[in-house]
């Protein structure tokens, strides 16, 4: 995985070079039980107006509402949820966009992350780009293993 950004306007970005097909890939992103594998108990629809919320225990959860579904490119935007305690970032998050861009490369995926908004501006940056590391390195384990790290694991 290459890392992160360091200026203070740049949005946290990924690069994964996973070993499996892009479909299978672009099926992390698009279900409730597809993000589930890789970054914690979700719920909801993954279609284009739908809405995920991912649950983080006592930490809150996180929402999702799904502007892009498709097989090459998937984003959410992040949402207050409605009916759950938002984790402590949620103020920061809100409005922020995670961009998912899946592409065959060398015979599996490459997929491209960039979480728009979440800058080294933010109170949570050193916090949230802890976690996504976590949780890319997860996805990386589910597209190698069939076995992801999501919360709660």
């Amino acid at each position: 995985m290459t890392g992160t950004t360091s200026t203070r306007d740049a949005d946290f970005t990924a690069v994964l070079n996973l070993p499996a097909t892009p479909a299978a890939v672009a099926a992390l992103f698009t279900s409730a039980a597809g993000v589930s594998r890789w970054w914690g108990p979700t719920e909801g629809d993954g279609a284009v107006g739908g809405t995920l919320v991912t649950g983080f225990g006592e930490h809150g959860a996180n929402a999702m509402r799904v502007l892009e579904s498709g097989p090459d490119r998937v984003v959410w935007e992040s949402i207050a949820p409605d009916g759950a305690v938002p984790t402590g970032h949620t103020r920061e998050w809100l409005g922020t966009r995670m961009e998912f861009d899946i592409a065959p490369a060398d015979g599996g995926t490459e997929l491209r992350f960039r979480h728009a908004g979440l800058t080294p501006r933010l109170d949570c940056w050193d916090a949230c780009v802890d976690a996504w590391r976590h949780f890319m390195a997860s996805i990386e384990t589910l597209a190698e293993t069939g076995t992801g790290t999501p919360f709660g694991t």
